[in-house]
């Protein structure tokens, strides 16, 4: 082409860059948002709307953001940006979790001291210092994501008011009857020594000894005699320290079983598996009977042998492995608790809070509980009461934070009795709003098969549970006494429980009679557990619109929350519940530092920028486990390539239109406006259901579409017709509209690229940011052009498969050297510009469908081919047309 006919050509011109240099925006606009105070300005214009309110659950003060926090905050910031364009509104407060355990070991470890070392005041300073810098740490964290907040305004667990509202909690608890002390076996983690919560524990396997072991019949019946054996089977030996009794099902049928010369008591459908076992090849089954005729028969115990324990009845016995008798040791199990209790069996505690064994132990006192296994064993071997030892590998549960084994251990603690209000919890679920049944399901069975709730903890780093004891060691419940305490603590904090003496924190009633305080703290799930009665957010109301947290919450927070607020005030926390699941390399393996696998979201973002993270993010499928592969992350950028460059071609092809021209569509653009209407519906529909992958898919299929047909057919018209023409504007109006549905499409997802587009979009009743702007409404289709156009893209398959044929086979180069013959066309077809539509040189009607090469000449100006006759020296008519109107 000559510089002359080039120069007369409409070629697209836009400002806006190719290169998305993400990095160097992304703080940019960050300060555009900041420094214009945009967030206020959305809720300053939806301020008389209805509310949707998504309350962040508090992540833990403690370490970097991982890439579990970038999915979690992105999402809800897609959710949160989305409500506020529809005109809801939709503030964002954030939170953070800033008491217990982690925190406490950290200040520990720093100081390499035992928390039993050093002063409560001194070591709540430095975990409350710690916890802040954290905060901090975080909230700039979290700055690089691009999230829609006032990173001013946020809530954390520590603040005095925060913990005045908690107690006000824990007060209603102690005042209706849910609070209660008592001894009974809880999780206990001697690595942190203290109990936790059944949130507080994850499942690993571990390796377990596996002993069978007689206990000889001291006092028998008329059924089994002295000096015969009851075996009992068990993975913890250092339990049979505190053996009193055994527990047998009264309806299973029991066995005596002969092997040489010793008689042996087994559950009957277990012989075999028993005698295969201690490989006894002569074994014989003298007498059956039924269970309940061994109960009060008493056995020398296994390791106390001056001390005799008795057989009783177990309602958890049961014969799908073991032995069919069952050990017992009633504070370290909740099943022997509850029978130990009933049958008065003897409680014994031989485990001291981190582990080792004491006095009560008697020879093997000293030793770690785990490694005490081996001693007993020796013992027990030595006793010739040891039948078998083999070792096992099972799912065990293990401390969360300290990735060590549990026990369960019986010490007194405070519960919250939940079956007490049960019922109303339950009911309460059923009014929640879930996005699939199997959630609602797990929410339901978690509280149903929840036991009353440990909520103390053997701790400094916490709020306290603030009751007190009178001298003789009573526990006082008194409404003024709460409340006194909690005025004292909203005015200065929670520390002020370790600091101050007891008379201090009394009302003066109260003082000089000698009364003590609690000292354990409680449990962090009560905490987060209080956000809802202890959060305000923006003057909102309650309760809360959404929660969305990890799928692990509808343990932990989703489970706390409705506990305490149906307890404050009789509803639910929350109207809708949505849980994401974890991020997993491609070997669906979690991300672990050990293994190497672990993406930093910082790391992402410094090479990549924040809204490539966030496409990636908003592009999976979150309510299963999230998949990070280079490979899958690689394709999310490339459809953020493409979004930005089909972006780009529609801003450079607008740069002279006019949006107040509103000239009618007809024929192609039709078809192309009403698809645009239907990816606008389908947008909308999956925004509503947060299925944010179906947005990123909708939008890269229509974009496809785009550039493989409208695209294609579009340059011909804008770079080469006359500046006006009728055609070229009609595609300006599309490719408006088009531009128009993708920036505010695509803003709660990309913020950052959608705001840059925003400031080079020429659009009617701009805003000072796209985040101001208002989203589409969904709109009721009544056209059916897709239908009156199949006809056409029949035709046009059917051609370019032609065409591909023929390129392979050398006869022509491209589309526009063809002469196509087309069979028996509809007066629709023959209506149609299809030269242009389809980029042929010449169409003729025929019998048949068939192409042939075109003998044809270029025109110079636009390129395409045609007949001698239709040029005129070097351009075609059109084209010579379009250069005498200049």
């Amino acid at each position: 082409m000559t510089k002359e006919y080039k120069n007369t050509l409409n070629m697209p011109f836009t400002e806006f860059e190719m290169k998305a240099n993400l990095v160097v925006k992304e703080e940019q606009y960050a300060n555009f948002w900041n420094e214009n105070k945009i967030y206020y300005k959305i809720l300053e214009k939806n301020k008389n709307n209805k509310q949707f309110v998504l309350h962040d659950g508090p992540p833990y003060a403690n370490g970097d953001i991982h890439i579990g926090h970038a999915l979690n905050k992105v999402i809800k910031d897609i959710i949160v940006r989305y409500k506020n364009l529809k005109g809801f509104y939709s503030p964002m407060v954030f939170g953070w979790d800033t008491h217990g355990m982690p925190i406490e070991i950290k200040i520990l470890q720093k100081l390499k001291k035992d928390h039993k070392e050093m002063s409560a005041q001194f070591l709540r300073s430095e975990a409350k210092k710690y916890a802040l810098e954290q905060v901090e740490n975080q909230k700039n964290q979290f700055k690089k994501l691009q999230l829609l907040t006032d990173y001013s305004k946020f809530y954390i667990t520590l603040d005095p008011k925060f913990e005045a509202k908690q107690l006000e909690l824990l007060k209603i608890m102690a005042l209706n009857g849910y609070l209660t002390k008592d001894l009974k076996p809880v999780y206990w983690s001697p690595s942190s020594q203290t109990a936790l919560a059944e949130a507080e524990i994850e499942y690993a396997d571990h390796k377990s000894p596996s002993i069978l072991v007689a206990f000889k019949i001291s006092k028998g019946n008329n059924i089994v005699f002295e000096n015969e054996n009851l075996i009992i089977w068990t993975t913890t030996p250092w339990t049979l320290i505190a053996n009193s009794g055994v527990a047998v099902g009264n309806d299973i049928e029991y066995s005596k079983v002969k092997h040489d010369k010793d008689i042996f008591i087994i559950a009957h459908d277990l012989v075999d598996s028993v005698a295969k076992t201690l490989k006894w090849e002569n074994y014989k089954i003298t007498q059956t009977f039924n269970g309940k005729e061994l109960i009060n028969v008493e056995y020398i115990r296994p390791i106390k042998k001056d001390k005799f324990g008795k057989v009783v009845a177990g309602h958890h016995v049961d014969i799908s492995v073991g032995t069919g008798l069952v050990h017992m040791a009633p504070l370290f199990g909740e099943d022997d608790f509850l029978i130990g209790k009933k049958e008065k069996l003897d409680f014994i505690m031989h485990v001291d809070d981190d582990g080792t064994l004491n006095k009560e132990a008697g020879e093997f006192s000293g030793i770690f509980y785990e490694e005490a296994n081996k001693n007993i064993g020796q013992f027990l071997e030595k006793e010739k009461t040891l039948l078998n030892l083999s070792f096992i590998k099972h799912s065990y549960p293990h401390d969360w934070r300290t990735k060590k084994p549990i026990i369960y251990r019986g010490t007194p603690q405070w519960f919250v009795s939940i079956n007490k209000f049960k019922d109303k919890i339950l009911a309460e679920i059923n009014n929640v709003k879930f996005p699939y049944e199997w959630a609602k399901l797990r929410l339901i069975n978690m509280i149903k098969n929840r036991g009353a709730w440990t909520i103390s903890r053997q701790r400094i780093w916490g709020v306290p549970i603030t009751i007190f004891y009178d001298e003789n060691k009573n526990i006082v419940i008194k409404e003024e006494i709460f409340n006194y305490v909690i005025k004292l603590i909203e005015e200065h904090g929670s520390d002020i429980w370790f600091s101050w003496s007891v008379d201090e924190l009394l009302p003066e009633k109260y003082r000089n009679l000698g009364w003590t305080k609690e000292k354990d703290i409680m449990d962090v799930w009560f905490d987060s557990g209080s956000t809802s009665i202890a959060v305000d957010i923006e003057n909102t109301k309650k309760p809360f619109d959404l929660y969305f947290e990890g799928s692990d919450q509808y343990r932990g927070w989703f489970n706390s929350s409705i506990i305490n607020s149906v307890v404050y005030r009789g509803k639910s926390p929350y109207k809708e519940l949505l849980s994401h699941g974890f991020v997993v390399d491609e070997k669906n393996r979690k991300m672990s530092k050990s293994i190497g696998n672990v993406v930093s979201p910082l790391d992402i973002i410094k090479k990549y920028g924040a809204d490539i993270l966030r496409i990636w993010i908003a592009n999976s499928e979150y309510s299963s486990d999230v998949s990070y592969s280079n490979k899958i992350f690689d394709q999310n950028i490339e459809i953020y390539r493409k979004i930005r460059n089909t972006i780009r071609f529609l801003l450079g092809n607008i740069n002279d239109y006019d949006y107040k021209n509103n000239i009618e569509l007809t024929g192609i653009h039709l078809l192309i406006e009403e698809r645009l209407k239907k990816l606008k519906n389908s947008i909308i529909k999956n925004y509503d259901n947060y299925r944010f992958l179906l947005v990123i898919k909708d939008i890269n299929n229509f974009i496809i579409d785009l550039s493989n047909f409208y695209f294609s057919i579009a340059k011909d018209y804008l770079y080469t017709e006359a500046i006006n023409s009728r055609e070229r504007r009609m595609f300006q109006k599309n490719f408006y509209q088009i531009l128009e549905t993708l920036t505010i499409a695509l803003a709660p997802i990309l913020p950052t690229t959608t705001e840059e587009v925003y400031s080079f979009f020429k659009k009617e009743n701009k805003k000072e940011s796209i985040h101001l702007e208002t989203f589409f409404d969904y709109e009721e289709i009544k056209t059916n052009y897709e239908e009156q156009w199949k006809e056409f893209f029949t035709l046009k398959d059917a051609t370019y498969k032609l065409i591909e044929e023929s390129i392979k086979s050398n006869l022509i180069r491209r589309s526009n050297e063809v002469h196509l013959t087309i069979n028996n066309p509809s007066n629709f077809l023959k209506s149609l510009d299809l030269k242009k539509l389809l980029i042929i040189g010449k169409i003729t009607f025929g019998n048949e469908l068939k192409i042939e090469k075109f003998n044809s000449i270029k025109c110079e100006r636009c390129w395409n081919h045609f007949e001698q006759k239709d040029i005129i020296n070097d351009i075609c008519q059109s084209c010579d047309k379009v250069l005498k109107g200049i």
